[in-house]
């Protein structure tokens, strides 16, 4: 694994500290004071879940983090692992159509948003420190019973470090307006998920519909993904993708891709990664010990390594991770009459 340090470092070329801590630091304090100590699950749950002997992810995230993470599952437990990746939307869609047809094929689900685990609770199960013993070391306002918030991210600009120098590249989301970026660069479809979505929303709110009419006029180039969307810009094909995540650019910068991250301001956004447990799973007890191994203290350390985010219980670095920072966080229950009004006014209305 690369070093987290200097990854973050070439990854940030502005700061690899990152905003100031400030209020976040209290309102994680409570997670500070909890114990760190790995508890492993009972041992005949251990062995059912490698009679099982496999496991299926569905995600969002970064496929490099769903890669890195079953394989070490694997060596430490003998359980082969897959994922399916996709964006949130397309990814929710075939979930809830193979639900539907009683053909369960994913024990876990990741995605930036609350919404599907709160929409329909009937489709996961219950998780709490009885099921995932190390739970018991995230703070309770991160927990919800049928999922828990795993790391939080701030939104980002990924940009074509050939292209644009550090100090030219965009530091606010007014400045994504410039008429100089005019047909430069990618916008991902904030219609495509929840925190995208979530974005839009916090933008409008800040400052207001005029920046988003403004925006409709850059003729920019629609995405409907962020990995999609950091391939493009590190291939030279445009000079910046927003809004973004730093992991999508984490493997592409391994491989010395010319890609880059900048955290935009006004307002710095931040965006929680929610994980749950699929009720009827074909693998429940593979998922329980899997989330499990993943709250403890060998995986987080291995999830700080792969790429920038902030674990939601540890408000420091002290994993290696970014240290949370203060931000606004992103709302997921936008109206859909307030979405279609947003869409609309970036110019991105289906």
């Amino acid at each position: 694994m690369p070093d987290s340090a200097s990854t973050l470092a070439r990854l940030f070329p502005r700061a690899a500290g990152g905003l100031a801590l400030g209020a976040a630091l209290a309102l994680f304090q409570p997670a500070a004071a909890q114990g760190t100590q790995d508890v492993e699950q009972p041992a005949a749950l251990v062995k059912a879940a490698q009679a099982e002997g496999q496991l299926m992810i569905y995600s969002s995230s970064d496929e490099n983090q769903s890669k890195t993470l079953l394989a070490a599952f694997e060596k430490r437990y003998g359980i082969k692992g897959g994922f399916i990746r996709f964006p949130t939307g397309p990814l929710m869609q075939r979930f809830s159509t193979e639900y539907d047809a009683k053909d369960v094929r994913a024990d876990i689900v990741s995605v930036s948003s609350p919404v599907p685990f709160e929409q329909r609770p009937e489709r996961f199960a219950n998780v709490d420190k009885s099921v995932l013993p190390n739970l018991g070391k995230w703070p309770d306002f991160r927990t919800a019973g049928k999922h828990f918030v795993w790391t939080t991210d701030l939104v980002a600009l990924a940009y074509n470090t050939e292209q644009l120098k550090p100090q030219d590249v965009p530091k606010t989301w007014s400045d994504l307006a410039d008429p100089k970026w005019k047909g430069r660069f990618l916008l991902t479809d904030p219609q495509v998920a929840d925190n995208y979505m979530g974005w839009l929303d916090a933008v409008e709110r800040a400052q207001g519909m005029e920046l988003l009419r403004k925006l409709a006029g850059q003729n920019y180039k629609i995405t409907q993904s962020g990995a999609s969307g950091a391939q493009m810009v590190a291939a030279g094909a445009y000079i910046f993708n927003a809004p973004t995540f730093a992991s999508f650019s984490a493997r592409l910068l391994e491989k010395k891709a010319p890609i880059a991250v900048q955290y935009l301001e006004g307002p710095a956004i931040v965006s929680p990664r929610s994980i749950a447990i699929v009720a009827d799973a074909p693998h429940p007890n593979a998922a329980r010990l899997y989330l499990n191994w993943l709250l403890s203290e060998e995986a987080l350390k291995l999830t700080c390594s792969i790429s920038p985010t902030s674990l939601a219980m540890a408000p420091d670095n002290s994993r290696g991770c970014i240290a949370v920072r203060e931000g606004v966080e992103m709302r997921f229950n936008v109206p859909e009459e307030r979405k279609r009004a947003l869409a609309k006014a970036l110019g991105v209305a289906h």
